[in-house]
């Protein structure tokens, strides 16, 4: 008998599991209903999400409750540096150290592929993001300065 994720989660007990692409729309619910989190229209598609999730596979996490999807975290990598990127957890759930299991999970992945070095990009005026990172420890880079440019389709 296969067994599926959600035949393995119970209720009230947390559990980490990558992120599948059909975990889209509960994904996208999560990160519109937290404060700080900046989905910008081309990264809130369904289309990126899958490609996202299919590239970065298993490196991509969320934190269940049951079929509740409470916390969430991207990463992708360019098999030197990996970028992490919308880190959430539920304004319900926050505070009880899921923030930092789910860092601390793809931290390990990330060591284990032989990547030693992760990036993240903060809003400046996301308060409870920055402290976060404080937190746990991440350096703010005050020697770099960001820069985009905007690739135009022909």
């Amino acid at each position: 008998m296969k067994v599926s994720r959600n035949m393995l989660k119970q209720k009230n007990r947390i559990e980490n599991y990558p992120l599948r692409t059909e975990d889209y729309i509960a994904a996208m619910a999560l990160w519109q209903g937290c404060e700080g989190i900046q989905l910008r229209q081309e990264n809130a598609s369904e289309t990126f999400f899958r490609r996202f999730i299919a590239r970065n596979s298993g490196l991509c996490l969320g934190a269940w409750e049951a079929d509740r999807l409470i916390g969430a975290i991207l990463v992708g990598h360019d098999s030197r540096r990996a970028y992490l990127y919308h880190l959430a957890v539920a304004e319900s759930h926050r505070r009880q150290g899921i923030g930092r299991r789910l860092v601390r999970a793809v931290l390990k992945e990330l060591n284990r592929i032989g990547i030693t070095k992760a990036h993240l990009f903060v809003e400046t005026d996301n308060d409870a993001g920055l402290a976060f990172w404080r937190a746990i420890g991440a350096e703010h880079r005050t020697d770099l300065t960001v820069f985009s440019l905007t690739v135009e389709s022909s």
